[in-house]
C-alpha cells in the first residue's frame, strides 16, 4: 500500500535524505534501516531535519534525532543547512554517536539508547519526565517503532531483513537421524601377522627338532623323541634358515637329508 508523501521532500529531495542516511550509517557501522527507523520515530514519521520536539532542560529539541540546543551546537548542527550538517560521514549525527559511546556493530537497542538516554546499554531508561513519550528505551524499540520501521524500509527502497534463528542441523528426510560411526582402533601398520596355530600331534616334536638343529647341538637334544608320521612340510616350516660356517651348514644339510630319508620309510625313532 502506498504511503502519503511527506511535504518535507518538497524542500529536501527524497534522494538526498536517503543517500545521507546511508552514508551516515556506513560511517557508523550501523544498519541503515535501524538509523532510518530512529529518525522516523524522532521526527514523527516526517524525516524533517528541522522537526521541532519537546522543550526540556536542554531547551528546544529539534532535528532528525532531536538534538537539544547545547548538543546541536556541540556536535555541529547548522540550522541554515540542516540536512547536510546532520547527515553524512562528518555530520552531527555521526559526531554525536561517536561521542556518546557508539561502537560499530551495536544493535538497535544500543543505538536508540544513545539517542534517548545519552549512552548505550540504558535499556530501562525513560525520558517521560522530560517531555518524551511514555515508556523505556526497550518499550519504544520493541513496541512503538513497528510502523516507523516500515517507513524506513520504504524510504531506503529495500525489504527489512531479519536473519533466521539458529536451529539444529537438519537431518536427511525419509529416515532416522544419521549418526556417524564411532572411530575404531587404528590398524597395526607394519606389524607381522600372527603365526597360525600348528596342527596337534607334530608341533612340539618338529619345533624341538628345528631348535636343536639351529643351535648346532645336533640330534642329542631330541634323542628319545618319537615322531609318528611327521609330515615333511611341518619339518621345513619349523626349521629356521641357518647361516654360518659352510662346512657346518653342509653337515647339517646331510643330516637333514638322512632324517628325511628315514621319515619316508615310516615311523622315526631317535
Amino acid at each position: 500500500m502506498a504511503t502519503k508523501r511527506s511535504r518535507v521532500f518538497d524542500s529536501y529531495p527524497e534522494m538526498d535524505i536517503r543517500q545521507g542516511i546511508a552514508e551516515t550509517a556506513a560511517a557508523l557501522g550501523m544498519d541503515p534501516i535501524d538509523l532510518a527507523t530512529i529518525i522516523s520515530y524522532e521526527t514523527g514519521g516526517t524525516f524533517d531535519p528541522m522537526q521541532a520536539g519537546p522543550i526540556t532542560k536542554w531547551g528546544q529539541h529539534r532535528g532528525l534525532i532531536q538534538f537539544g540546543e547545547p548538543q546541536a551546537k556541540q556536535y555541529g548542527v547548522n540550522w541554515s543547512d540542516p540536512l547536510r550538517s546532520q547527515l553524512g560521514p562528518k555530520g552531527a549525527i555521526v559526531n554525536y554517536f561517536q561521542g556518546s559511546g557508539w561502537k560499530p556493530g551495536m544493535g538497535m537497542l544500543d543505538a536508540y539508547s544513545i539517542v534517548n538516554a545519552g549512552g548505550p546499554g540504558k535499556y530501562n531508561a525513560s525520558d517521560t519526565a522530560a517531555g518524551g513519550a511514555p515508556g523505556t528505551v526497550r518499550d519504544k524499540v520493541e513496541q512503538q517503532m513497528g510502523g516507523h520501521r516500515e517507513k524506513a524500509v520504504q524510504l531506503l527502497g529495500g525489504p527489512a531483513v531479519t536473519p533466521p534463528a539458529a536451529g539444529p542441523t537438519p537431518q536427511p528426510t525419509g529416515g532416522p537421524p544419521v549418526t556417524p560411526p564411532a572411530a575404531g582402533p587404528l590398524p597395526d601398520i607394519g606389524k607381522p601377522p600372527p603365526t597360525p596355530a600348528a596342527k596337534p600331534g607334530w608341533k612340539g616334536a618338529a619345533a624341538k627338532f628345528g631348535d636343536a638343529m639351529a643351535s648346532g647341538e645336533g640330534m642329542g637334544e631330541i634323542k628319545g623323541t618319537t615322531v609318528p608320521d611327521l609330515p615333511r612340510a611341518a619339518l621345513f616350516q619349523s626349521q629356521p634358515t641357518v647361516v654360518g660356517d659352510p662346512q657346518e651348514v653342509e653337515l647339517r644339510r646331510k643330516k637333514l637329508a638322512e632324517i628325511m630319508a628315514r621319515l619316508n620309510t615310516g615311523k622315526l625313532t631317535i
